[in-house]
């Protein structure tokens, strides 16, 4: 991957969502290409897909349904308690709704990702500052992990959470 001055750039983190680059032949198979020819090393490659899919939450909530670090999830809604309904693939906070005990809408964001399944998944709030803003922290790989970000908002984090810079010393 070049500029237009001809410098040739060995990293590269796409934007577009690999879910979106699946159904986009023409794209994909120039992705394809570029790994392949070892030209280019995207972060966050296209196996982390697999990590981006919330339905997976199942799967390892199943293989591990005793641990301290994982909260309980299902393909259907859980019974008698605040949960968090998501879609496989959405972004942003998009069509996440957070439910009550009795499954009334606590808190609802609409989005682009009505399409995919959803997940349903026990709800846990993220640590607050004293300005009652909701932290996230986000973790990108490139065939390890190699970078973390912080996003910070409302309850659901959405495409106006913030950005929070940091260091790590």
């Amino acid at each position: 991957i070049f500029d237009n001055l001809g410098v040739n750039y060995q990293y590269w983190f796409k934007l577009y969502p690999w879910e979106d680059i699946a159904f986009e032949d023409g794209l994909c198979k120039t992705l394809e290409a570029i790994m392949k020819n070892q030209k280019a090393i995207l972060l966050n490659p296209a196996y982390t897909l697999i990590f981006q899919s919330k339905r997976l939450l199942k799967i390892v909530y199943e293989l591990f349904p005793n641990s301290s670090y994982l909260l309980q999830t299902d393909y259907e809604p859980l019974q008698q308690c605040k949960q968090v309904e998501k879609k496989a693939f959405g972004r942003e906070g998009a069509n996440v709704v957070i439910l009550d005990e009795n499954q009334e809408i606590v808190e609802k964001r609409d989005g682009e990702y009505g399409n995919y399944k959803e997940i349903y998944q026990k709800f846990a709030n993220y640590p607050q500052n004293s300005q009652s803003e909701f932290y996230q922290a986000g973790l990108f790989f490139a065939y390890e992990p190699c970078g973390l970000g912080f996003r910070k908002g409302g309850a659901i984090l959405d495409n106006m959470s913030k950005f929070v810079g940091h260091v790590i010393a």
